[in-house]
């Protein structure tokens, strides 16, 4: 018999991590099991992008635990995403950062809520920041009637560690990194053309991603630099007034 095709894509990226990057394969892996427990099909893949040797190390034995590994040398997180929907043909994608982590429940309420709905990208309730930081964040849920999408011409209220339909991300790749340039916020920038292509961002009850704010890291660079994301249609105060004007 062929092999199924896998419902979720459990797909964890890591540089420079360190041994941060084993908490965050193993809460991986209890999401995935939790999930392949209800009877999803969930396959685990680690990309690891010029990894230092502490973070190959980490992953050493991931094999054994039923991951493929795959190394890169992008040195950019939106080409790494890219690269790592193309090794996979399951119908949804889970990304989670090498320094960050997933309430066991997430995999499966989150395909439980996106299965039957081939455009919604669903999202965490809560984001709960530590480290550097410490603070948390409740996502808005894109169908609330008091959730006014004009505000992503200013914000994203979402980011790419989220279950989304991998034709999302083939529709949408991430664009590239470009500080130097001026530009980055590939996560804000990819909300927006998912947004503009018909998806619906939804939060899914009761879920949690930890994520580390550390001093370095590329959102901080990136604020530090004063750059913006890459141009959209969403950006311009004329797409929002026809957009008005057809309602």
């Amino acid at each position: 018999m062929p092999e199924r095709t896998p419902d979720v894509a459990a797909i964890i990226t890591a540089h420079a991590e360190g041994v941060m990057a084993g908490l965050s394969f193993r809460s991986l892996l209890d999401a995935v099991g939790v999930a392949r427990a209800e009877g999803i099909g969930v396959e685990v893949l680690v990309v690891l992008d010029n990894p230092t040797a502490a973070t190959r190390e980490v992953f050493a034995e991931a094999d054994e635990h039923g991951a493929r590994v795959a190394e890169v040398s992008y040195a950019d997180q939106g080409k790494v995403r890219n690269h790592a929907v193309g090794l996979t043909t399951a119908g949804h994608v889970a990304f989670l950062d090498g320094d960050d982590l997933w309430s066991e429940n997430w995999l499966a309420d989150a395909h439980r809520m996106c299965a039957g709905a081939p455009q919604v990208i669903g999202h965490p309730e809560l984001n709960w920041f530590f480290e550097n930081q410490q603070n948390l964040y409740f996502l808005p849920d894109q169908t609330d009637p008091d959730f006014d999408p004009a505000l992503l011409r200013i914000a994203n209220p979402w980011d790419a560690l989220c279950l989304a339909p991998r034709s999302a991300y083939v529709d949408h790749p991430f664009s590239a990194r470009a500080v130097a340039d001026g530009y980055a916020y590939e996560d804000w920038h990819w909300m927006l053309e998912t947004y503009r292509g018909g998806y619906v961002h939804r939060v899914v009850p009761e879920t949690i991603h930890f994520k580390r704010r550390r001093e370095g890291s590329q959102y901080v660079q990136a604020r530090a630099r004063k750059v913006l994301t890459r141009p959209s249609e969403l950006l311009d105060y004329a797409w929002w007034q026809e957009r008005d004007r057809s309602v």
